[in-house]
C-alpha cells in the first residue's frame, strides 16, 4: 500500500511540475534558512557547557546606583573574603584577561600575537575544570613565575617539542616558565584563555583599591542566586564597608550602596549582566526564519486546497471503487510528505553551500557535526513534523472529504469551509510579507543612519598603530619625532580611548566639584589629539604646551560631561580629580561629543586630559598618526620601516581608524542582508502562490469570463473581477501587517541609543510595495485570460 501511495504522489508530483517546483523549492529556502538561524542558536547556547562542574562557578561583580561598576571588575581580595567565610564555597579565584586583545608572545626565536593571554593566580584549577596533558594540575600554577599554555600555543612556539620549563616572554618584557600543557574545551567558552600565567607583582596588586580582576567562586553545591547574593553581600558589608554602626539590613535601605551581584558562568555568554551579547539577535533571526518556514508551509496547503478542483475527480471515481477516507488521506499525506522530503534535501544542500558565508558574516564556527547530533536531528524532526503537518494535514482531511454524488455530477465547488480556509492562508502569507517589507525598510533607514550620522570626529586618513605602553608614556616624545620626520605624515598623537575599538574603557570616575560628585570616564590623550581626529573645540581652548596642561592641571570636557554643569559655566571652573584629593584641575575647554562605540550606547561624559603624571595611571589604548597626500602606500611603508627605531623588536602593527568603525556594524550590515534575503524569499513565495492560486480560480470561471466577454466586458472589466476577489483580502492583511510591524520596529529600535523615528511613510512603502506585487502577480493572469477568445472557452466549456 505504501508502495502505491508513494507512485502515486510521485506521478502527481511529475504531472504538476510548475506547482510542484513552488511548494518545494518554498519549502527548502524556508527549511534551510530556519537550520541555519537554529544551528546559530545552538552554537551560541553550548557556551561554558563542556563540563558539569561549570554549573557551579559564578562570576562576581559590583554595582552600585548608577549600575555595574568598574565594567564589572572587582577588587583584588574579593574571592578570598569570600572564600573564606561562605560555609558552601569551594574555591575562589581571580583572573585579569586580555580577551581578544593581542599580545606579543615570544620563545624559541618565534614571536607571534595571541589572543587569551590571563593573568591568574594559584588556585586557578581548584575553580575551573580544565584538563591537562602535560604537568601537574595540583602544583602547575605553584611558582611565582609558572605559565599553562594550551595545545595550539604549544604547537606555534614549539612545535613538536616537549615545552615544559622553557621560558616565554610576554609583552615584551615579561619572562615565565611554562610548567603545563592544557587541553582547550571542545565546546565554545565566554573565557578565552590561551596562555595562563602568574604576574612578577602579584604581591604588590593584592589591594582593594585595585580594581584590575574578574572574581570566580565555586560553590559546593547549587545555590538559589537570590541566598547567593544576600550571604556573599553580608560578608562584604560587614567585612569592608561598614560604617556608623548600621547592621546589615540598614544598609540595605539605604539609596547610596554597593552590592556585590553574581553571574553564573554558563549564563555569561548570552545573559551578561555587563556587556553585549549576540542572544537577543539570534532570537529574532529564529523567529523570522519560522515564520519564512510558515510562509512556506501556508503556500503548500493553499496551493494543495485551491488546485482540488484538479483532483475531485480522482477522489470520486476512488470513492465508488471502495477507497476509504482512511486511505484518501494517508494518499494525499503521503504527497505532502514526499514533497517535504525533496523540500528537506534541498534545505540540506543550501545549509552545506551557505554555512561559510553565514560563518564568516557572524564570526562563528560552528558545523552541523559540532553540536549534539541527537538533539539537533530531534530539533529537524520536530520540525520537519510541524511543517508536514501545517502544510499537509488540511488538504489531507479537504481532499479525503469530498462528496462523491457531488463531483461525479460535475460539482466540484470546495464549498463555504474550503474557501474560507484558503482566503484565512491568503491573508497570512501576504501579511508575513508585508511584515517582512516593512522590516527590510525600517533595518535598512537605521542602518543608514548609523553610517551617515555625525561621530563627532573624521577617521579619514588616520592610522591606528599598536604600541607598547613604554612608548605610549616615556618613549612617545621620541616615537612622535620620529613618525613625524616621515613625508605624508601630518599629525601624531595617543589615547587611551580609540574610536572604533570593540572593547573600550567605560569606567566612570568620580570628580567633585561645589561639593557634588560628578561621575566621568577619564581619557588621556597627547597634545594633539583633537586635531588628529578633527574634533572642533567648542568653547575655551585645545590643550598646548603649558605646564597646567602638561601635568594634569587642566581637562577638556565633552558636550555631555559640560551638560552636567547645569546652569553654571563649566570652563574655567576647578574639579577635584579622582584619586588626589588636593588637587584641583581646571576645564579649559569643551569639545565636541565624540562617538567611540556604536549606536546602541550613548555618549559618556568624558573628562580628557594628558599624561599619567599624576591622579590616576591609565594603560591601553594607541598611537594616531593622520596622513595627508596621494602616496599613503609609501607613507605606510616608511612608517613600517621608522618604527624599527621605535619598537626593534616589535613588528608594526597598524589599522585604519574609518574601517575600524565600520566593523563594529558588521553585524547590523549582516541582519540588513539576512532580513533583506528572507522579505525576498517570502514575497516569492507569496507571488508565485498568488500566481498559481490566481491561475487555478481563473480557469475555474473560464465559462463565466467568456460569457461576460460576449455581453461586452472589457479587459479592464475582466481585471477588476479577477482582482477584487483578493483586493479585501490583501487590505486585511495590510492592516494586521502594519501595526504589528510597527510594534516589533519600536521595540527593536529602543536598543538604540541613537535611533530613526518611524514614520508613516515607511508603511505607505510597504502598501506600495505589497500592491505593485498583487498588481503584477494577478494582473498578468487577469490580462491574459481578458484577452483570450471567448468562443473558444465556451466551445471548451
Amino acid at each position: 500500500m505504501f508502495k502505491s501511495y508513494l507512485k502515486i504522489a510521485w506521478r502527481n508530483l511529475r504531472n504538476n511540475k510548475w506547482y510542484s517546483a513552488i511548494n518545494i523549492i518554498g519549502l527548502g529556502v524556508g527549511l534551510a534558512s530556519f537550520i541555519l538561524v537554529l544551528l546559530f542558536l545552538n552554537y551560541e547556547l553550548s557556551y561554558d557547557k563542556w563540563n558539569p562542574e561549570l554549573e557551579k562557578i559564578y562570576k562576581l561583580g559590583l554595582e552600585d546606583k548608577d549600575g555595574i561598576a568598574w565594567n564589572g571588575a572587582t577588587p583584588e581580595p574579593l574571592g578570598r573574603l569570600i572564600a573564606s567565610k561562605y560555609s558552601n564555597a569551594e574555591a575562589a579565584t581571580r583572573m585579569s584577561g586580555a580577551g581578544d586583545y593581542e599580545i606579543l608572545v615570544a620563545a624559541n626565536d618565534k614571536k607571534i600575537y595571541q589572543k587569551g593571554i590571563t593573568e591568574v593566580d594559584s588556585l586557578f584549577f581548584k575553580v575551573f575544570p580544565y584538563q591537562l596533558s602535560s604537568g601537574n594540575i595540583n602544583t602547575v600554577l605553584n611558582a611565582p613565575n609558572a605559565a599553562v599554555i594550551t595545545e595550539s600555543v604549544k604547537e606555534k612556539l614549539f612545535g613538536h617539542e616537549d615545552p615544559i620549563g622553557k621560558t616565554i616572554k610576554l609583552y615584551g618584557r615579561l619572562e615565565v616558565v611554562v610548567t603545563g600543557v592544557m587541553q582547550s574545551p571542545d565546546q565554545p567558552s565566554a573565557l578565552n584563555m590561551q596562555i595562563l600565567f602568574r604576574s612578577p607583582y602579584e604581591k604588590s596588586n593584592n589591594h582593594w583599591q585595585n580594581f584590575s580582576y574578574q572574581t570566580f567562586i565555586k560553590v559546593k553545591k547549587d545555590v538559589r542566586p537570590q541566598a547567593f547574593e544576600s550571604a556573599i553581600n553580608n560578608i562584604y558589608y560587614n567585612d569592608q564597608l561598614k560604617a556608623d554602626n548600621l547592621t546589615y539590613q540598614q544598609y540595605l535601605e539605604k539609596e547610596n550602596k554597593t552590592l556585590v551581584f553574581s553571574e553564573k558562568l554558563s549564563a555569561l555568554h548570552n545573559f551578561p549582566k555587563s556587556g553585549g551579547s549576540n542572544f537577543k539577535t539570534i532570537v529574532v533571526l529564529l523567529v523570522l526564519a519560522f515564520l519564512l518556514l510558515v510562509a512556506g508551509a501556508v503556500n503548500f496547503s493553499n496551493l494543495s486546497i485551491a488546485t482540488s478542483i484538479k483532483r475531485a475527480k480522482e477522489v470520486g471515481v476512488r470513492k465508488v471503487l471502495g477507497g476509504r477516507k482512511k486511505q484518501l488521506f494517508w494518499q494525499f499525506m503521503g504527497e505532502a510528505i514526499l514533497s517535504c522530503s525533496i523540500s528537506l534535501c534541498i534545505a540540506a544542500l543550501l545549509v552545506i553551500a551557505l554555512m561559510p558565508w553565514f560563518r564568516q558574516e557572524f564570526n562563528i564556527q560552528f558545523s552541523i557535526w559540532g553540536t549534539n547530533i541527537p538533539y539537533f536531528i530531534l530539533q529537524i524532526a520536530l520540525c520537519i513534523v510541524t511543517v508536514i503537518l501545517l502544510s499537509g494535514l488540511y488538504p489531507s482531511v479537504f481532499l479525503s472529504r469530498f462528496n462523491t454524488s457531488k463531483i461525479l455530477k460535475g460539482n466540484y465547488s470546495q464549498g463555504k469551509s474550503g474557501l474560507k480556509l484558503r482566503n484565512f492562508l491568503l491573508v497570512v502569507q501576504f501579511t508575513l510579507s508585508g511584515f517582512f517589507v516593512f522590516a527590510v525598510i525600517v533595518i535598512s533607514s537605521q542602518v543608514h543612519y548609523m553610517q551617515t550620522k555625525d561621530k563627532g570626529f573624521s577617521g579619514s586618513q588616520i592610522v591606528r598603530i599598536e604600541a607598547q605602553q613604554s612608548t605610549r608614556e616615556d618613549g612617545f616624545d621620541k616615537a612622535r619625532a620620529t613618525l613625524l620626520s616621515i613625508p605624508g605624515v601630518e599629525l601624531v598623537s595617543k589615547t587611551t580611548l580609540v574610536p572604533g575599538d570593540a572593547e573600550v574603557d567605560t569606567i566612570l570616575n568620580d570628580y567633585t566639584f561645589n561639593g557634588q560628585t560628578i561621575k566621568m570616564t577619564t581619557v588621556k590623550v597627547s597634545t594633539d589629539y583633537f586635531k588628529t581626529v578633527g574634533t572642533p573645540v567648542l568653547k575655551g581652548r585645545g590643550f598646548n604646551d603649558s605646564y597646567a596642561d602638561q601635568n594634569t592641571r587642566s581637562i577638556i570636557l565633552n558636550e555631555t560631561a559640560a551638560q552636567l554643569w547645569g546652569d553654571q559655566k563649566a570652563v574655567g571652573s576647578f574639579v577635584g580629580m579622582p584619586y588626589c584629593d588636593s588637587v584641583k584641575a581646571q576645564v579649559v575647554g569643551i569639545t565636541k561629543d565624540i562617538n567611540v562605540q556604536d549606536m546602541t550606547n550613548a555618549v559618556r561624559p568624558i573628562a580628557y586630559s594628558i599624561n599619567n603624571k599624576a591622579c590616576g595611571y591609565l594603560s591601553g589604548g594607541a598611537l594616531l598618526v593622520k596622513l595627508s597626500g596621494n602616496n599613503l602606500s609609501q607613507t605606510i611603508s616608511d612608517i613600517e620601516a621608522s618604527w624599527k627605531q621605535i619598537e626593534p623588536e616589535v613588528p608594526v602593527r597598524y589599522s585604519f581608524l574609518d574601517e575600524n568603525f565600520q566593523r563594529i556594524f558588521k553585524t547590523y550590515y549582516t541582519i540588513q542582508k539576512t532580513i533583506s534575503f528572507f522579505a525576498l524569499v517570502a514575497i516569492l513565495i507569496s507571488a508565485m502562490g498568488l500566481f498559481a492560486l490566481t491561475a487555478y480560480i481563473i480557469k475555474e470561471r473560464t465559462k463565466e469570463i467568456g460569457i461576460r466577454k460576449v455581453l461586452g466586458a472589457e479587459v479592464g472589466d475582466v481585471v477588476l473581477l479577477v482582482g477584487k476577489l483578493f483586493l479585501q483580502l490583501i487590505i486585511i492583511a495590510l492592516l494586521i501587517a502594519i501595526p504589528v510591524s510597527w510594534l516589533a520596529a519600536t521595540k527593536w529600535l529602543q536598543t538604540f541609543a541613537y535611533r530613526i523615528h518611524l514614520s508613516w511613510l515607511m508603511a505607505a512603502a510597504t502598501v506600495l510595495a505589497i500592491a505593485v506585487i498583487v498588481l503584477i502577480t494577478i494582473g498578468t493572469q487577469a490580462v491574459k485570460a481578458a484577452l483570450s477568445n471567448p468562443v473558444k472557452s465556451l466551445k471548451t466549456e
